[in-house]
């Protein structure tokens, strides 16, 4: 068996439900070993007690849980299902992200993966704080959009991805102007993503047996009811769970290395001459069958 991939997550969970379903994943996938979560949203203080809840129920308080630093408001659709719970009786807490990342990976015998799903401010603090982490680890970052031609109607080329407007100097310093290796999951592959209203029933009954499906039943009902939405029309994009599965195979999926450059517009070009090579996955082989693959890894039956 091939030995487990240690991974970061670094993320903006609790504001659209598609990091939840990301964390899930990487929680039911054998080819990970989830060492850190690692908060970049605003809110991170409400995101940091929402994944470390998260971590105690699923029995996975081994994976260290770091506060990143707090911007500007904004929702907090998840909030509900944390209750009462005391962030601070979590066995594996760090206030601080930038730092915990740094010494992990610097600690780390093995190539870590840093799955960047949200802002990259954290990487690129951490980065400034020692550059030395990019020559032991890669960033696989969601992010971006190219082409999008082959997800017409939900995204125009050259839009500006939140994940880069959210903070696009952070995401130039990390992305393009540090040392790190990228491999960039841009909206031509992770836009438009759901899963059809029966495919969700289905992974929903087991939730009475499975405490991590339990965990991403009860969060997206409560996401769900901010929307006016029920399990019955599907489920919402599911973005970051394209960026669990390129943390351990690039199979399905179709990769280019290309210069990139983020402009003040955050806008993500190819760019030769300002850009950085990135190995930038295009298109899907057969998006439907990510699908029944997601389906099936979240159910337990591979």
């Amino acid at each position: 068996m091939i030995k487990p991939v240690p991974v970061i997550f670094d993320t903006d969970i609790g504001s659209d439900i598609d990091d939840t379903w990301a964390l899930a994943m990487i929680l039911k996938s054998p080819e990970i070993d989830l060492k850190m979560i690692t908060t970049n949203g605003y809110e991170t203080a409400y995101q940091t007690a929402l994944s470390a809840k998260m971590m105690e129920v699923c029995g996975r308080t081994d994976v260290i849980v770091a506060q990143g630093e707090a911007g500007m408001a904004d929702p907090r659709y998840q909030e509900e299902w944390i209750g009462d719970y005391d962030v601070e009786s979590y066995p594996n807490l760090s206030r601080n992200a930038v730092q915990s990342i740094v010494d992990f990976v610097m600690k780390s015998e093995e190539e870590v993966v840093i799955l960047v799903a949200g802002s990259s401010k954290n990487v690129a603090e951490a980065y400034k704080l020692e550059p030395r982490i990019a020559k032991k680890c890669r960033l696989v970052a969601i992010g971006g959009v190219i082409y999008n031609g082959h997800c017409k109607g939900w995204y125009p080329p050259l839009g500006a991805d939140w994940n880069v407007k959210c903070d696009r100097d952070s995401w130039q310093a990390a992305m393009v102007d540090s040392d790190y290796k990228v491999e960039l999951l841009p909206l031509d592959v992770t836009g438009n993503l759901k899963l059809d209203g029966d495919v969700y029933a289905k992974i929903r009954e087991c939730a009475d047996r499975d405490p991590v499906i339990k965990m991403l039943v009860e969060n997206t009902d409560v996401w769900m009811t901010k929307f006016d939405m029920d399990y019955h029309m599907g489920t919402s994009a599911l973005f970051d769970t394209v960026g669990v599965y390129a943390c351990f195979t690039h199979e399905n999926l179709e990769y280019q290395v290309l210069p990139i450059y983020s402009n003040k517009d955050a806008q993500t070009l190819i760019d030769p001459e300002r850009g950085k090579e990135m190995n930038v996955a295009l298109r899907w082989g057969d998006k439907e069958k990510f699908k029944r693959f997601l389906a099936a890894r979240l159910c337990g039956e591979i």
